[in-house]
C-alpha cells in the first residue's frame, strides 16, 4: 500500500484496550480504542464466538495485515456487548461451521444494527455468515438487508476454484481487475445469495460466477441505513494472488480511499483454469499430501509442485511443517511453495528455518524468500 506515513503513525496513534487489559491484535476478548488525533486508521473488529463455530479467521486477519492502515482484533459476543462497538469501524463475520445454529441474542442485534443502520458504520461477511443478515435470519433486528439465502441443491454442488466477472461497479471497487481477462476466486459450496426475487437489489451486484445467470453472484453490496454491507459468498481470504480484496472491502464499507496495494499481493493471473473439488480430485489431492509426509526427497517435491499448480491452499499447513525436512532441497521448495501462494502465516517458522540454516548459500536462498513474504505485510 502506498502510505508510508500512516505505517509510521500507527504505533504512535492506536492502543487496545479492554477494561483494564491489554492484549495482542487477533486475541480473544480486545477492542480498538483510537485515539481522536488518528483519523485515518481503521479499527475492524472479526467475530469470533469461539474457535469452534467459524473458520478462516486467522487467514482473515493475515490479509488484513496487508494494509497498514487498519488494526484488527477479534470479538465475542461478550466482547460486542461490554464495547457497544464504540471504538470499531467495521465488523468482518468470517465462515461459520454450520451458519443454521448461530444464536444471536436480541441484546447483541440491538448493537449490531445501531452499528450499521444508525452509526453509519461498516459489516464484511465472508462465506455462508451473510445468512445471518438476510430475511432468512430468525432474529428480525438482524433482518438488515432485504434479500434471502438460498441453499445449493443436492448434485449442483460447486466448490473449488471458480471464474467470476466484476461489474462496472465492481471494477471501481477492485480497479486492479478491471482488464483481467480471467478471475478466480475460492468458492465453499455454501448458500447463495438471492438476487433473482429482488431484482431492486441487481445494482448492489459487485461480481458474479462466469457464465451462469445473476443467481450465483459471488459479490453484492447493500446499503443499510447509514451504514454499508459487503457480502462475499467467496473466499478471497484462501485464494492466492486474492488475498488483498478483504481490506479492499473493509475500506469500501467504511467509505475509505481506496489505496492500492502492491504487486506481490494483487496477483490475479496466479490461477488459469477453474478447479471442481469432487471426490476425485480430493482422492488426487489426499495421496499427495500423503507424499509430503511419506515420500523421500524427491518425491515430496514433486508433490509439492503438483499442488502448487492445483489446489495450493489445501496443503499449505502440510507445506509449512517442511520447513523443518532434513533435506535442504525439500526445505526450500517449501520455502518457495508458500511465498508463491502467499501464506503469511508461516512467516515465523521461515525465520526459524532461516536462523536454524547453516549451508550460507541455502541460507541466502531462505532469507530471500523471507524478505518476500514479509514484504506483503504492512504490520
Amino acid at each position: 500500500m502506498k502510505n508510508p506515513t500512516l505505517v509510521y503513525l500507527l504505533p504512535i496513534c492506536c492502543f487496545l484496550v479492554l477494561f483494564g487489559s491489554c492484549k495482542n491484535s487477533g486475541e480473544k476478548g480486545t477492542y480498538v480504542k483510537k485515539l481522536e488525533s488518528n483519523k485515518e486508521s481503521i479499527a475492524v473488529g472479526v467475530y469470533k464466538p469461539n474457535e469452534n463455530d467459524v473458520i478462516y479467521t486467522q487467514e482473515i486477519f493475515e490479509t488484513l495485515k496487508i494494509d497498514g492502515g487498519i488494526v484488527a482484533v477479534s470479538l465475542n459476543h461478550d466482547d460486542i456487548k461490554r464495547s457497544k462497538l464504540e471504538n470499531i469501524d467495521v465488523l468482518i463475520f468470517p465462515e461459520f461451521r454450520n451458519c443454521n445454529k448461530i444464536e444471536v441474542d436480541d441484546e447483541m442485534a440491538e448493537i449490531i444494527r445501531k452499528f450499521t443502520v444508525e452509526k453509519g458504520k461498516g459489516v464484511v461477511c465472508i462465506g455462508n455468515s451473510g445468512k445471518i443478515f438476510s430475511l432468512n435470519n430468525r432474529n428480525k433486528e438482524l433482518n438488515l438487508v432485504p434479500v434471502k439465502f438460498i441453499e445449493q441443491q443436492p448434485g449442483e454442488t460447486l466448490k473449488g476454484i471458480m471464474k467470476f466477472e466484476l461489474t462496472e461497479k465492481g471494477e471501481k471497487i477492485f480497479t486492479e481487475l478491471r482488464n483481467t481477462q480471467n478471475l478466480f476466486i475460492d468458492f465453499q459450496s455454501g448458500p447463495m445469495i438471492d438476487l433473482e426475487s429482488n431484482k431492486e437489489q441487481l445494482k448492489g451486484l459487485v461480481g458474479k460466477k462466469s457464465n451462469s445467470p445473476v443467481g450465483i453472484p459471488f459479490f453484492v453490496t447493500f446499503p443499510s441505513g447509514k451504514g454499508r454491507i459487503f457480502m462475499a459468498t467467496v473466499h478471497p481470504e484462501i485464494t492466492a494472488g486474492m488475498r488483498w480484496m478483504v481490506p479492499r472491502m473493509v475500506r469500501w464499507v467504511i467509505g475509505r480511499d481506496l489505496v492500492s496495494y502492491d504487486k506481490n499481493v494483487v496477483r490475479p493471473e496466479f490461477f488459469k483454469q477453474e478447479i471442481l473439488i469432487d471426490e476425485n480430485y480430493r482422492k488426487e489431492i489426499d495421496e499427495l499430501n500423503d507424499l509430503l509426509i511419506q515420500g523421500d526427497k524427491d518425491q515430496k517435491i514433486k508433490a509439492m509442485d503438483k499442488l502448487l499448480n492445483s489446489y495450493p491452499w489445501m496443503a499449505a499447513e502440510k507445506v509449512k511443517e517442511l520447513l523443518s525436512d532434513p533435506n535442504e532441497k525439500v526445505r526450500l521448495k517449501a520455502a518457495e511453495y508458500l511465498t508463491k501462494i502467499g501464506y503469511t502465516i508461516a512467516i515465523a517458522d521461515l525465520k526459524k528455518t532461516v536462523k536454524n540454516e547453516r549451508k550460507r548459500k541455502v541460507k541466502e536462498q531462505l532469507l530471500a524468500y523471507e524478505n518476500a513474504m514479509c514484504n506483503m505485510i504492512e504490520h
